[in-house]
C-alpha cells in the first residue's frame, strides 16, 4: 500500500490534510502522521513512506533539519514542504536538500489534491522501473550462474585439448580463473531421494563451500553442481603432495559433516592430480570411477584412485551364459553371481568386471523390456544404473528382483517377449488398415502364420477375440465421425471398413444399442 507521512505540529491541519488524502484521492494511501520533526523521522525511519508532506516550522527539530536528517540516512522518500509564509531563505535551502514542492499555506484543497496525484503517478512509475530492473538483474545474474556452470561441465567432460582450451578462455571472460598448475577432481555423491531432491544440491553445494575454503589452508577450490546427486570439487595447488593426503582428510570430514547433518549417504572419489587444465577430465574419470567403490561398504567414506590396488584381469565371467533367456533365467543364481567379486580383494580390475557384468545385465533387461511397452498396462522396469547402488546388498537385490519382476510380467500377460513383439506389430498392421478388407486369414498371410496362431495370441493378450477388436476399432472411428461431422452415415460406414450401409448399421447397434442415425442425434 501507498504510505504517505503528514507532519505538522497544528493538529488541525495535519488532520484535515489526512482528511483529504483519505477522502478524495482514488489511491488507496496509508496516512502516517507526526507532531513535529524528531516524531516525523523516527516514523519515516521505521515506515519507509513513499511521500512525505512537512511543515517548515515545528518546534524541536524543523522540517529543514528534518529533512537534512532524513537524507543522511539514505531514505529516499519524496518530500513536500509547507508553509504559513512566503520565505526565499527557506525555499532556497530546501531545493538544496532536493525538495521539489513548496505549498503555501492555507492549502488549495483542488491544487494540493492534482499535486500529490502526479507525486503519486511518479513514484509507482519509478518503483515499476526499479522492480522490473530488480527482476531483470536477478534473470541476469541467474543465467550468468548458469552459463558459468555449464561451461565449467564442459570442461571438466571435455577430452580434447582444443575444445578445453576454449572453454577456458569463455571461463576466464566471465571472471573466472584458475592460478595454479596443478589440480584434482573429487566427487561427493550424495543419496537423493523424493522427500530432499528440491534444496539437497543446494545445501550439499553450500557446505562443501564455506567448509573447504574455511579449512583448506593454501590453494582454492572451485564447487560444481555435476548432476543431481553428485558435485565435483575441483582443487589447485601448487604441490602434488598436498592435493592428495590433506585433501582426502578435508574431504573426510566434509563428507562426514553432510552425513550427519542431513542422515543421508555421502560417498567420495579423489582423481589423480592433473598437470593442467586440459586434463581435468581424466581426473574428473578416475574420481568417478573411485566413487563407485562405495558398494564395498566399509567404514570409510573415501577411495583415492591412486590408492586402488590394480588387481589381476578378469576373463569370461559368464554372466551370459545365466541370462542367455531372462524369462526362465534362475533369478537367485543370477544375483549370486556376483559374490566372486566381493570375495575377492578390492582392486581396480574387479571393480571393472562387476560393473561390466551388471551393465550385462542392465542391457538385456533394457531389451527384454523393450518388447513390453505393446501393452495395454506398461509395467514399470526401470532398471538402477551401477553408479546409483549404494552396497553390494542393493546390487543384488536390484538383479534378482529385476528378473522376478520381467518374468511376472510374462506370466500374467501369458507370452513371451518374442509374442508381444509380434502381437504390437499385427495391432499396428491393423491400425494402418482398418478401413480395407481385412480378416484373420488376411493377417495371417502377412505375418506368416497360421490363422489359429493369430486367434490365440489375441484372445490371451487383448482380452477378447481377433475380429471383436477389429470392430471395437471401427466402431470407435464411427463414432469420432458422427459426432464431429456431418459427412453422411452411408459414407461413414465405408471410411470404416462397412461399404454395405445395412450391415454397418446392424454392427454399431449391436456394439453400441443404438442406431447411427440415432447417435448422432444425441451425441
Amino acid at each position: 500500500m501507498f504510505k504517505i507521512l503528514v507532519a505538522d505540529d497544528e493538529r488541525f491541519i495535519r488532520k484535515g490534510i489526512i482528511s483529504i488524502l483519505e477522502r478524495d484521492l482514488e489511491e488507496k494511501v496509508e496516512c502516517l502522521e507526526a507532531r513535529n520533526g524528531q516524531e516525523a523521522l523516527e516514523i519515516a525511519n521505521t515506515e519507509n513512506p513513499n511521500l512525505i508532506v512537512t511543515d517548515i516550522s515545528m518546534p524541536g527539530l524543523d522540517g529543514l533539519e528534518f529533512i537534512k536528517l532524513l537524507k543522511e540516512t539514505n531514505n529516499s522518500a519524496q518530500v513536500i514542504i509547507l508553509s504559513g509564509y512566503e520565505n526565499f531563505d527557506f525555499a532556497r535551502k530546501a531545493i538544496k536538500l532536493g525538495v521539489k514542492e513548496y505549498v503555501m499555506k492555507p492549502i488549495k484543497k483542488r491544487e494540493f489534491l492534482e499535486l500529490i496525484r502526479s507525486y503519486v503517478s511518479d513514484i509507482k512509475t519509478v518503483q515499476a522501473r526499479t522492480n522490473d530492473e530488480i527482476i531483470r538483474n536477478i534473470e541476469n545474474n541467474k543465467i550468468m550462474e548458469q552459463i558459468k556452470h555449464d561451461l565449467l561441465v564442459g570442461l571438466l567432460n571435455c577430452p580434447s585439448s582444443e575444445e578445453a582450451e576454449k572453454y577456458l578462455v569463455k571461463l576466464k571472460s566471465l571472471g573466472i580463473y584458475f592460478q595454479s598448475m596443478l589440480f584434482a577432481c573429487a566427487l561427493v555423491q550424495y543419496h537423493v531421494n523424493e522427500e530432499n531432491v528440491d534444496y539437497l544440491d543446494f545445501a550439499v553445494a553450500n557446505i562443501l563451500e564455506e567448509y573447504i575454503n574455511l579449512h583448506q589452508g593454501n590453494g582454492s577450490a572451485f564447487i560444481v553442481k555435476y548432476d543431481i546427486g553428485k558435485a565435483v570439487v575441483i582443487f589447485e595447488g601448487a604441490d602434488q603432495n598436498q592435493l592428495q593426503e590433506p585433501k582426502k582428510k578435508l574431504l573426510r570430514k566434509v563428507g562426514q559433516l553432510i552425513k550427519e547433518y542431513y542422515q543421508i549417504n555421502v560417498f567420495i572419489g579423489l582423481g589423480d592430480v592433473a598437470y593442467d587444465l586440459v586434463h581435468l577430465h581424466t581426473s574428473l574419470r578416475h574420481a568417478l570411477f573411485a566413487v563407485d567403490f562405495k558398494i564395498y561398504g566399509g567404514g570409510d567414506n573415501i577411495e583415492v584412485y591412486s590408492e586402488i590396488d590394480r588387481g589381476s584381469e578378469y576373463k569370461n565371467i559368464g554372466l551370459e551364459k545365466i541370462l542367455i533367456s531372462l524369462e526362465t533365467a534362475n533369478a537367485i543364481q543370477a544375483a549370486n553371481f556376483f559374490d566372486r567379486f566381493i570375495q575377492e580383494p578390492k582392486s581396480r580390475s574387479a571393480l571393472r568386471a562387476m560393473k561390466n557384468a551388471y551393465l550385462e545385465y542392465q542391457t538385456r533387461m533394457e531389451k527384454a523390456a523393450a518388447h513390453l511397452q505393446y501393452l495395454e498396462s506398461k509395467p514399470n522396469l526401470t532398471v538402477r544404473n551401477f553408479n546409483d547402488l549404494w552396497s553390494f546388498l542393493d546390487l543384488k537385490r536390484e538383479v534378482k528382483d529385476g528378473i522376478l519382476q520381467l518374468q511376472e510380467v510374462f506370466q500374467n500377460g501369458g507370452l513371451d517377449s518374442s509374442n508381444l513383439k509380434l502381437r504390437a506389430d499385427i495391432v499396428r498392421y491393423i491400425q494402418n488398415n482398418i478401413t480395407n478388407e481385412l480378416d484373420l486369414n488376411i493377417v495371417a498371410e502377412h505375418f506368416s502364420r497360421t490363422p489359429g496362431y493369430i486367434s490365440t495370441l489375441f484372445k490371451k493378450g487383448m482380452g477378447g477375440g481377433f475380429n471383436a477388436y477389429i470392430t471395437n476399432e471401427r466402431i470407435k472411428i464411427a463414432k469420432s465421425l458422427l459426432k464431429d461431422s456431418t459427412v453422411p452415415i452411408q459414407q461413414i460406414g465405408e471410411l470404416c471398413g462397412y461399404p454395405n450401409s445395412k450391415y454397418f448399421s446392424v454392427v454399431f447397434r449391436k456394439v453400441t444399442g443404438e442406431s447411427p442415425k440415432s447417435y448422432r442425434e444425441y451425441h
